[in-house]
């Protein structure tokens, strides 16, 4: 079964999955591992700055990880 995702990058990204309340995993992916490894399932995007995202009451920064929706 292929599954498509969202990477979420932008503060239009993290507006988009506020607004329609989806679902935001969290990611670590190293260079030369193309698929990374998911840290946490995450949640509805309760609050986001150009630094962190607050995902189910954590916190997360954005530079070190990725957020697929």
């Amino acid at each position: 079964m292929n599954h498509i995702h969202k990477v979420l990058e932008s503060d239009t990204d993290f507006l988009a999955a506020v607004l329609s309340q989806v679902k935001v995993s969290v990611w670590y992916r190293a260079d030369p591992d193309p698929n990374g490894h998911l840290m946490n399932y995450g949640g509805i995007v309760e609050k986001y700055t150009p630094e962190s995202v607050k995902l189910s009451g954590s916190y997360f920064v954005r530079s070190r990880f990725e957020f697929r929706a």
